[in-house]
């Protein structure tokens, strides 16, 4: 039976198994991963789950679960930035995103936990309207919030979630963190990954913390995907290295 638990915001559902695979030194019949809405996750650990060790999309949850002293130490796993995903026969470039993203002729969506308030679909939203001066509810009416486990109709065995319902659908963009942008590229070679422009894009501070009971390879894990290697293998999925930042429970008279 696994002794220990990881839990994880449900954007690393396809990214976390291949990290612990590219890790190599760890039992992973020893492990039961845990996946679902960051600020979910935290509460279940506020109120005293066990959990060994936690990667949230909001590293203000690990910084707060050092702070109560629920989690042992936390750092910032990496910055995970909102990309345009479309088919490729759409002449979209950085600089005409924002005007491709804003005009109802294509079909919209974002990716979204659907339960957490500082869920970045909120914050990218808002940041266009703004940006081209549209009615902020307007956009967020027909834009479709589109989850990655939970969606129905559920993509079948084996494919991506976000890449099926683009081709299958009939959503033309897609507004995602860059990890999932890029499962779903490789999932639909159909479609393409298009940066955003800085005055709209939405970064998520991802962030990761271990408790007093993680075990020797839950720890070495830990260590691993904040050094140089782990982290370049973090920016295949999608990841800018955020490396040295750092907090930590020990040090307090404790």
């Amino acid at each position: 039976m696994p002794s220990q638990v990881i839990m994880a915001a449900g954007c690393m559902v396809h990214q976390l198994p291949k990290l612990l695979d590219e890790f190599h030194d760890i039992d992973q019949t020893k492990i039961r991963m845990a996946f679902g809405p960051s600020g979910a996750l935290r509460m279940k650990i506020d109120n005293g789950e066990n959990c060994a060790l936690f990667i949230s999309a909001l590293s203000k949850h690990t910084e707060a679960l050092v702070q109560s002293e629920k989690l042992l130490e936390s750092s910032i796993l990496g910055r995970n930035p909102t990309v345009l995903i479309c088919r490729r026969d759409l002449n979209i470039v950085t600089e005409t995103a924002l005007q491709f993203i804003t005009n109802p002729r294509w079909a919209l969506g974002v990716s979204t936990t659907g339960f957490d308030p500082d869920a970045n679909e909120i914050k990218i939203l808002s940041r266009v309207a703004k940006t081209a001066e549209l009615n902020a509810k307007h956009l967020t009416a027909r834009t479709r919030l589109i989850t990655g486990g939970r969606e129905k109709p559920k993509a079948p065995s084996g494919r991506n979630q976000y890449g099926w319902i683009m081709e299958t659908q009939d959503v033309d963009l897609l507004l995602t963190f860059h990890s999932n942008a890029i499962e779903a590229v490789a999932d639909n070679r159909d479609l393409k990954v298009i940066q955003l422009p800085p005055t709209i894009q939405v970064t998520g501070h991802f962030g990761i913390g271990i408790s007093s009971d993680a075990d020797s390879e839950i720890k070495a894990f830990y260590h691993w995907v904040l050094s140089e290697y782990g982290q370049e293998v973090l920016a295949r999925h999608g990841f800018i290295s955020l490396r040295g930042n750092h907090s930590s429970a020990l040090g307090r008279g404790h």
